[in-house]
């Protein structure tokens, strides 16, 4: 292995669709980051998307350079150019497979560099054939979120070499532990007493997520005094009031729209259970989010999924769409605090101390995938910051 303390610093390249907005590929993008500064590569970024005025959204380590486009695709292909041809890289990494045909430039301008994708989830699952299945052949190592998402891309590309793919999944975000929690969480004003949380984007391409299995399974439940409270924006939301209406549960669901991480850590502190049986998450780092903060979780037994959850160990599953057997799994949970107890316990461990979904547990993968040396001791949670209570994004962070 390299050792990244001896001698100059190794040097990444990391092409990224964002990393300093909201949404789960971003906060994958800046850990991705900030495991580098712990290995001691210096990352020199290129965001496509972001806007030059997000980067008071994060504050990036000093290893890291950020440069951003907003989204001019133009501009950015040609700095994507520059920067390969005239930097002196160990690594490439392209952050999306949208992105994947950089690749092919990667392995032509630089061919000392070592290539990297990161493959997430549904953006992976179709679409890899022609000048996109050429280009996924350049690259030396495929980071596939979860074992769901490395069996599409190969099915799709089986002339690439199984040894190029790893599994390589997300972590909780440094956001839910690098501030210390300094007061008591109180129950959040005008929230119902009893109730099921589910945290997504409402657009109508995101129906997969499940939430119409929830309102009609909602109608079902033995206990009519559980509600239901989703937080997320969309375009889509007329549409989820409109079948709440028709199950005749419109008073007890409550679309409370976007929310800051500080109130998220409450929501989620205080549910009877996390509800989303969505059925195309390629990881899901929404669960991992419920996890820290002892929620139960219920989801589809689909995809990504099932790298993330144990049924009846971190939680339960249910078949997609199916409204009976997502009855039994709530009214288990609504009536069970034992089971609720146990399940919450389980599913903790696994992002706190030695879990595998800890910072910790991520650096050391991606360590072993750039073939670089760990640090003696990598940052771990302690039991005060694992019960930490992150600050409302946009306070005063930088992105620069």
């Amino acid at each position: 292995m390299l050792s990244s303390a001896a001698g100059p610093r190794p040097r990444a390249l990391v092409i990224v669709t964002e990393v300093c907005l909201d949404g789960g590929i971003q906060r994958f993008n800046r850990t991705f980051i900030n495991a580098c500064d712990q290995l001691g590569v210096d990352c020199h970024v290129l965001s496509l998307g972001d806007p030059e005025h997000a980067r008071v959204r994060w504050s990036a380590p000093t290893s890291a350079r950020i440069e951003t486009f907003n989204r001019d695709k133009l501009r950015f292909a040609l700095r994507v150019g520059q920067q390969i041809i005239r930097g002196t890289w160990q690594f490439i990494v392209i952050g999306h497979i949208n992105l994947l045909e950089l690749a092919v430039a990667a392995r032509r301008l630089k061919s000392g560099a070592r290539t990297f994708l990161v493959a997430h989830g549904v953006d992976a699952w179709t679409g890899i054939e022609g000048r996109r299945r050429r280009a996924l052949r350049s690259v030396d190592v495929i980071l596939c979120v979860s074992s769901y998402t490395r069996d599409r891309v190969r099915a799709q590309a089986p002339e690439v070499p199984t040894e190029r793919f790893r599994i390589f999944p997300n972590a909780l975000s440094e956001t839910w532990s690098e501030q210390v929690n300094r007061a008591v969480l109180e129950r959040p004003a005008g929230l119902p007493e009893r109730y099921l949380l589910a945290v997504t984007r409402i657009d109508r391409g995101d129906r997969y997520k499940g939430l119409i299995s929830v309102l009609e399974t909602l109608s079902m439940l033995e206990d009519q005094t559980v509600h239901f409270v989703i937080a997320g924006r969309g375009n889509d939301i007329d549409f989820l009031k409109r079948a709440a209406r028709h199950f005749g549960i419109a008073e007890r669901v409550h679309l409370i729209g976007g929310v800051t991480d500080a109130e998220l850590a409450e929501l989620y502190r205080h549910c009877l259970a996390f509800v989303l049986p969505s059925g195309k998450e390629g990881f899901g780092i929404v669960y991992l989010e419920a996890m820290h903060f002892e929620a139960c979780i219920v989801a589809a037994r689909e995809k990504g999924v099932l790298d993330v959850i144990r049924d009846e160990e971190t939680g339960l599953l249910v078949t997609f769409g199916d409204v009976v057997g997502l009855k039994r799994a709530l009214d288990r949970l609504i009536g069970d605090a034992g089971l609720r107890q146990r399940l919450s316990a389980a599913a903790r461990s696994t992002v706190t101390a030695d879990g595998p979904f800890t910072i910790a547990a991520y650096t050391a993968r991606l360590a072993t995938a750039l073939g670089l040396a760990e640090p003696a001791r990598l940052p771990r949670a302690t039991e005060a910051e694992s019960t930490a209570v992150a600050l409302p994004a946009g306070t005063g962070e930088s992105c620069a």
